[in-house]
């Protein structure tokens, strides 16, 4: 398949008019008609990204987070985003991105689908009753410490940060994968009794705790590297003849 033909295929499941105005989605880098044998899917087209897919291969690169984000005024090699651009480009690799859009249109509801979260509903609308983050209820009562020990073994994880009583009980909880302290405040007004996500800093984490907001922070890699599995999965079911590569579980995030 050509790389525009993966392209008209990803812009159809996941449509980039779901983006946020600030967002920069799509094809970023590469021609449109370069034949795709194989992709590399990933949460981010960083050095480790660009040096597996040259090494093996990979016709295209598929991520979430945006290899171009900022404005670029130079490509040379004294940059280090504009060094991944002129290898991807040297070696005939395209890079498409798949953010805002697939937040809005399928991020939240699979992390729901995870932790047996019932969605009734998005956390911030983005556009045609589609926004960012979900809202929903357990079918029965979790404790907060049962509910951080279901996270942790539903994505993964050997560690994440808990704010609030580890003792409180939790029927409805708001789940936003990725950074999700500006939207503490809509998390409080969906009269959620606990909200996960990731990036929650101190002051962020113990203000939501006296609101009686337990704050499950799983970190921003920790409930986004879902990316990688459900947009594989996609294409591994609609890309004739192309070979699909997950990307090996690189948590950027060390702990000791």
């Amino acid at each position: 398949m050509k790389a525009v033909e993966i392209a008209a295929l990803l812009e159809n499941y996941s449509p980039p008019r779901y983006a946020c105005e600030w967002d920069n989605v799509g094809m970023q880098v590469g021609r449109d008609d370069n034949e795709v044998e194989r992709i590399l899917v990933c949460l981010d087209i960083d050095d480790a990204a660009v040096e597996y897919a040259q090494k093996n291969g990979v016709n295209m690169i598929v991520s979430h987070h945006p290899l171009i984000f900022h404005g670029i005024n130079k490509i040379n090699e004294r940059d280090f985003i504009a060094r991944r651009i002129l290898t991807l480009a040297e070696n005939r690799i395209n890079a498409f991105c798949m953010h805002t859009n697939f937040d809005c249109t399928y991020m939240a509801a699979e992390a729901a689908k995870r932790i047996g979260l019932e969605v009734c509903g998005v956390l911030e609308e983005v556009l045609d009753g589609k926004g960012i983050g979900a809202v929903g209820s357990f079918a029965a009562e979790l404790r907060a410490s049962e509910l951080a020990c279901l996270v942790k073994k539903s994505f993964g994880l050997e560690h994440i940060v808990m704010y609030g009583d580890k003792d409180a009980r939790i029927k409805k909880a708001a789940l936003l994968p990725g950074s999700g302290k500006d939207e503490i405040g809509l998390a409080l007004a969906a009269g959620a009794q606990a909200m996960i996500t990731g990036d929650i800093t101190y002051h962020y984490g113990i203000d939501g705790a006296a609101q009686e907001l337990v704050i499950i922070d799983a970190g921003h890699y920790g409930l986004e590297h879902i990316f990688t599995d459900t947009v594989s999965d996609f294409l591994e079911r609609h890309a004739d003849g192309v070979s699909i590569i997950r990307m090996p579980f690189n948590n950027p995030q060390k702990y000791f």
